[in-house]
């Protein structure tokens, strides 16, 4: 019996023709549809309205998306590109209605100032943290979200990171302190006891009093949002890159232990963990994110973190199987199928997300990393 070209016979995943395969959806979107920024296909066609359910947060990654191929083909044309996308989202580094700055531009900018540092580049990313922490409350101690003065979400674990690289780029302690304070905000109200998250923390925006949990796009307040909690996971692990601060980086690793348990052998969760009757199975969305995170806690963890490595290596693989990756050749414009946006609003649901595919990517190309450096020192 053959193997598929896109898995290898050990059951991991050919990262080489997984890439290959994004690359090319990548590169039919920019050239089908130049200067466009989707949010999610409807019927595996990429949908440009704008954003129905948040203010717009998506651009950053398809121009960290096509950053990934500049640096992994060397092509002046995938550069060139690259640059053009991220100068589409550069003036909303002032863009204070929004807490997805770092969704924005840490893959955008951020991957830029990492492969071609400069000035503009630094003061860039400097302006995006700086905005975003102009949403912090000094009385909870917490970023709000768009929603409300009183409102957080475990999102925005995934966009402090940027409050953290302005601080260490301009050397404003005061943004440091921002980050970190919302950090172990959220680490404290929005992850609970047995490392499941909170989708939304509501406060009282004058005392600061966490007043209760809720959720948009999850089963209901009490339950587990999985998205939330690869949120969780990548962004305490960032937090933790940042800091130095070990409170966060055994958060990341709490919510990475509870993710794998809950998921287990299919690889693949759900859209929350405590519905008891999902209509969908699989929220792929997640599991791309979960990959990422879980590299990024196994690089932090060295060899303890092995188990991590290898679930991840085990995630992409069943990503890659022709049920979850996208092609061309089958009508299907984005990468990673069978992930969902918001569940409730019916947006993107069982479609691809531009998180999805960037995240898959990601992972892909941290692994792709790992092997090549494991290749050169054996």
């Amino acid at each position: 019996m053959s193997t598929p070209m896109h898995e290898v016979a050990d059951g991991g995943v050919d990262t080489e023709h997984a890439l290959d395969t994004a690359q090319e959806q990548v590169r039919r979107l920019i050239t089908d549809h130049p200067g466009k920024i989707p949010v999610y296909t409807e019927n595996g066609k990429w949908h440009f309205d704008d954003d129905a359910w948040a203010p717009g947060w998506t651009g950053g990654f398809l121009a960290g998306l096509v950053w990934i191929f500049a640096e992994r083909t060397g092509e002046p044309w995938w550069r060139e590109q690259a640059e053009k996308y991220s100068l589409l989202i550069e003036s909303r580094k002032h863009d204070d209605g929004t807490h997805d700055l770092g969704f924005l531009f840490t893959p955008s900018w951020g991957r830029w100032h990492e492969i071609a540092p400069s000035a503009r580049t630094a003061n860039v990313l400097i302006e995006a943290g700086r905005t975003l922490a102009k949403s912090y409350n000094p009385a909870g101690r917490y970023l709000k979200t768009w929603v409300d003065d009183g409102s957080s979400f475990i999102d925005i674990m995934m966009n402090v990171g940027i409050i953290f690289q302005a601080g260490a780029l301009s050397g404003d302690k005061r943004l440091t302190t921002i980050a970190t304070q919302h950090s172990l905000t959220s680490r404290r109200f929005l992850v609970r006891g047995d490392a499941s998250t909170i989708h939304e923390g509501w406060f009282d925006p004058k005392t600061g009093e966490f007043l209760r949990a809720a959720t948009h796009q999850g089963y209901r307040s009490d339950s587990c949002w999985v998205r939330g909690l690869t949120w969780a996971i990548y962004g305490f692990g960032t937090a933790y890159q940042w800091s130095g601060d070990d409170r966060f980086l055994a958060t990341a690793q709490a919510c990475a232990d509870l993710y794998i348990a809950r998921t287990g052998e299919r690889l693949i969760p759900p859209n929350d963990f405590d519905d008891p009757h999902p209509r969908l199975t699989t929220e792929a969305s997640a599991a791309s994110i979960a990959a990422a995170g879980l590299l990024q806690l196994a690089g932090q963890l060295g060899p303890a973190g092995n188990d991590y490595q290898d679930y991840a290596r085990r995630t992409l693989a069943r990503l890659s199987t022709p049920e979850f990756l996208g092609r061309a050749a089958e009508g299907w414009e984005g990468i990673i199928k069978k992930a969902t946006y918001h569940w409730g609003n019916g947006l993107g649901v069982n479609e691809s997300v531009m998180w999805g595919d960037y995240y898959y990517v990601e992972a892909l190309h941290k692994l792709s990393a790992l092997d090549d450096a494991r290749g050169h020192s054996s």
